[in-house]
């Protein structure tokens, strides 16, 4: 699994492409050199709005744990169809390009409010991509967590 950690933030041109953070593709494993055509060594990532705050940028081997889930969930309930075809219709597969760029798709973009830039964010296994003032925001609104860092950090 990676380690994707870090917070970065991007301008998001006219056309929907920001940077993709170098630490986040290298943390992927993509090769050091960032010359135009050179190889990229991992898979296509799933960019997916699952909740109304912001993006989650899946790493394939995240994916694939998560549609193993929507598939057992789909199979264990009937009534479950619905709910994978409203997560898969928030889904994109995104891969930078040669200059280390992604497109984010307009309709994604407006879902999590990315207008003019970007937040990465690296949580561990995925990253997660704000709008950087709702980001700010939500950050304000959370409670504090200093009853539970003392049984993470020790």
């Amino acid at each position: 699994m990676a380690r994707l950690l870090g917070r970065y933030e991007y301008q998001i041109d006219a056309k929907g492409r920001v940077s993709f953070p170098s630490a986040f593709r290298r943390a992927l494993g993509a090769q050091q050199e960032e010359s135009p055509g050179s190889p990229r060594s991992f898979s296509a990532l799933v960019l997916l709005q699952w909740r109304e705050t912001h993006l989650d940028l899946l790493p394939a081997s995240t994916w694939e744990t998560i549609e193993q889930r929507l598939m057992e969930h789909r199979r264990a309930r009937g009534d479950a169809g619905a709910y994978l075809r409203r997560i898969t219709a928030r889904a994109s597969e995104v891969d930078p390009d040669d200059h280390g760029r992604i497109r984010i798709p307009s309709w994604l973009r407006e879902g999590a409010g990315l207008d003019s830039a970007a937040l990465f964010i690296g949580a561990v296994d995925r990253i997660e991509v704000w709008n950087p003032e709702r980001f700010a925001d939500e950050a304000a609104a959370q409670p504090s967590d200093d009853d539970f860092a003392p049984r993470i950090f020790g």
